[in-house]
């Protein structure tokens, strides 16, 4: 969102931010990108909960901000599904257009899929089933930007009418990768998310146990439930709440950042970090669907696989031909090309 905000000012485009003030968010490093500024208190349990809305869009309706957009003509990009539940409270002469982040609906049940707390569980389950029947009943001619081709196409089979690929914002837009070689194998991930601890623990029993290369995992909220997966193998290191400094390290020292994704929705900012900073990097088809990046990275699906490219990479070196094959990905993530396609999708709808 902050490189979006920064990228869309700096095309001259004068910004009224509306957010959501929750988990002591600070925003005072996009001040002096906005025109203005209004901030919104999200609804919590029992006042959000309904049962014809998804909670990620209850939660999020507010009579302040409703009454706001509407006394101008000014086109609004509303972030997300999440931001939709307002659509119908609109001024018909109200431009919108939605910026998808995902299938949520596919995403939910991805992670009600990996969820081991069953009470979590059944609120995804619930989630998922609310956001299918929600996303169906919206307009289909409502403008939508997706960052991820895979999503665009399904949103497609979906009815949707007018549909644009505009990639996510990023703080990687050039690269800044060390040649040579390191001496380790890095997965990242927020480790409090189910899905990423799933394939933390998958690595450690279906790649790393049988190699002794160097492993890292790193990321917040490591639980001793995973570390317990790796106790019998002394090669492999958890390094829980890194700093930002510490992760960008991390990523950059690595020989190999080791990203399979348990899902194939929106498109992975950890993976196009990994492609700006760091050397070789292997995901699986999961994590490169709807990013429409074809070079520069290595997929790998069977664990025997994962352990071919991982034995072959760590006896290589990274050097000025790989880096060049980088180049095109943040040739496609340019924020500057992509927030002059939003411009003009915004100037269509105008």
């Amino acid at each position: 969102m902050y490189y979006k905000i920064a990228s869309l000012a700096e095309t001259g485009k004068k910004i009224i931010l509306h957010y959501f003030n929750y988990n002591n968010r600070s925003i005072s490093s996009l001040q002096k990108y906005c025109y203005q500024v209004h901030s919104y208190n999200r609804l919590k349990g029992f006042k959000a909960l309904s049962f014809t809305k998804p909670y990620i869009v209850s939660s999020r309706m507010n009579n302040e901000l409703i009454q706001r957009l509407n006394k101008d003509d000014h086109p609004v990009l509303l972030e997300g599904l999440h931001c939709t539940g307002i659509l119908p409270f609109l001024n018909k002469n109200k431009k919108t257009v939605i910026r998808i982040h995902n299938n949520e609906s596919v995403y939910y049940a991805h992670l009600a899929n990996t969820e081991k707390n069953l009470l979590k569980h059944f609120y995804y389950l619930w989630e998922a089933k609310v956001l299918k029947k929600y996303q169906e009943a919206l307009q289909k001619k409502l403008p939508l930007a997706c960052l991820s081709e895979l999503d665009l196409e399904s949103f497609k089979d979906e009815g949707f009418q007018s549909l644009h690929f505009i990639p996510c914002f990023t703080p990687w837009q050039r690269i800044k990768i060390k040649k040579g070689k390191g001496a380790y194998c890095l997965y990242h991930g927020n480790m409090e998310v189910a899905e990423n601890e799933a394939a933390a623990k998958w690595l450690i029993e279906n790649v790393f146990n049988a190699i002794n290369t160097s492993f890292i995992i790193s990321g917040n909220g490591i639980s001793n439930r995973l570390m317990a997966y790796a106790k019998e193998h002394s090669h492999i290191q958890f390094i829980n709440n890194p700093s930002i400094e510490q992760l960008n390290n991390l990523v950059s020292d690595a020989h190999i950042n080791i990203l399979p994704s348990m899902n194939q929705t929106g498109v992975k900012l950890k993976l196009l970090h990994a492609l700006a900073e760091g050397r070789f990097c292997i995901t699986n088809q999961n994590g490169l669907a709807g990013s429409k990046i074809i070079t520069g990275i290595t997929s790998a699906e069977t664990p025997s696989s994962w352990i071919s490219h991982i034995k072959k990479m760590m006896m290589e070196e990274f050097d000025d031909f790989l880096i060049e094959e980088r180049t095109g990905i943040f040739a496609l993530y340019n924020n500057q090309k992509n927030a002059e396609k939003l411009n003009e999708l915004l100037k269509h709808y105008q």
